[in-house]
């Protein structure tokens, strides 16, 4: 009797071993039949005509490597909440009956069906766990969306309040309209406020960054970055020397380019020794604005450039912070289809330099 023979006339047979074996074990005890075999029988089907046609009998239907069968088995093993390392248990067992009653029937196995049934196999496991981490992945990303939104959403009241506050005092005369300090107050207020909005419209799309280019001018972005620096600058002595070789209006989104700029600069002062210069300069170059900001932290220990722009990752545990500078940077030069990267100046420090296309492509 051939395999393909034993699969498809004991089919049963071999769904009631192969729950017998993963029943308790891989599986919990309370799942009911039509729950625990789910696809496996119609996947089983697919095996013993991929069988047939690699034998010669006949034309053969879906293989299991075109069918949707594992991957809808491994959709519902992760809605179950079974682990991956049971999914990839299951089609080990699943393998191990289909040989124990084919032996049980008298049939000589012979090495080509073996590599046949092992190989589809193989391709449900990577079937099944392609789609369960798929899911996975998706249920997480919703869910880190509805948390950025609820956060976003409780900062609005409390931000709103304060930019009221901070206009009824200017209107009163209370504070001064045309400090510098003043202006990196109101300029902090109106990015925070865009910020939450992003993130609030970002989640509600699930869609990431949206581009919005506008034409602006690097002394502009350079204005942003030195005024939202400004303060720690002078806390610390350090001086920021700013250089901007081209003056003419580029097509990039000011929001995001600011934003990215801003933590570049803010962490070059936060890094920098006291009594330092934070260099910013910035030009256009066929077709594309390059912007250098280089520090004087003395620069970065092995390893660390490697992981500067991960999220959550700190070049120096002894400052305060998430660690999320960098990557909010690099993730605003994305939108873009730019570039970021560092240069390690050890012992002196570091330059971070910032491409992106001043139009889109």
């Amino acid at each position: 009797m051939d395999l393909h023979t034993v699969l498809a006339t004991r089919r049963d047979e071999v769904m009631r071993r192969w729950a017998s074996l993963v029943r308790g074990e891989i599986a919990p005890e309370s799942l009911t039949g039509a729950e625990l075999s789910n696809h496996l029988p119609g996947f089983l089907t697919e095996i013993a005509s991929a069988l047939k046609e690699d034998a010669g009998l006949a034309p053969g239907g879906p293989s299991p490597d075109g069918s949707a069968t594992a991957a809808g088995h491994g959709e519902q093993r992760l809605r179950l909440g079974f682990s991956l390392d049971a999914v990839i248990r299951e089609y080990g067992a699943l393998r191990d009956a289909v040989v124990a009653v084919a032996r049980e029937a008298g049939a000589d196995i012979t090495f080509r069906e073996l590599h046949v049934l092992s190989g589809a196999i193989v391709t449900g496991i990577a079937q099944a766990v392609t789609e369960y981490t798929r899911q996975r992945d998706a249920e997480l990303h919703r869910l880190v969306n509805e948390h950025y939104a609820f956060i976003a959403h409780e900062l609005r009241n409390p931000l709103s309040s304060a930019m009221m506050a901070f206009e009824l005092l200017k209107l009163k005369g209370l504070i001064p309209s045309d400090e510098r300090w003043v202006l990196a107050l109101e300029r902090g207020l109106k990015s925070t406020s865009a910020l939450v909005d992003q993130t609030l419209h970002a989640a509600r799309t699930a869609s990431g960054i949206e581009l919005r280019r506008q034409p602006t001018t690097l002394a502009e972005l350079f204005e942003d970055a030195e005024i939202g620096a400004l303060a720690e600058a002078e806390t610390k002595g350090i001086k920021l020397l700013l250089a901007v070789e081209s003056r003419d209006p580029v097509d990039l989104d000011r929001r995001l380019l600011s934003s990215a700029l801003g933590n570049l600069v803010r962490n070059a002062v936060k890094y920098s020794n006291a009594n330092a210069t934070v260099e910013i300069r910035g030009r256009t170059a066929a077709g594309r604005v390059v912007i250098e900001v280089e520090d004087c932290c003395g620069g970065l220990a092995p390893g660390q450039v490697e992981q500067a722009f991960a999220p959550f990752a700190r070049l120096d545990e002894r400052e305060k912070g998430f660690g999320l500078g960098l990557a909010i940077a690099k993730q605003a030069v994305d939108a873009h289809g730019g570039s970021i990267r560092v240069q390690n100046l050890p012992g002196k420090g570091c330059i971070f330099v910032l491409e992106v296309p001043v139009s889109s492509a």
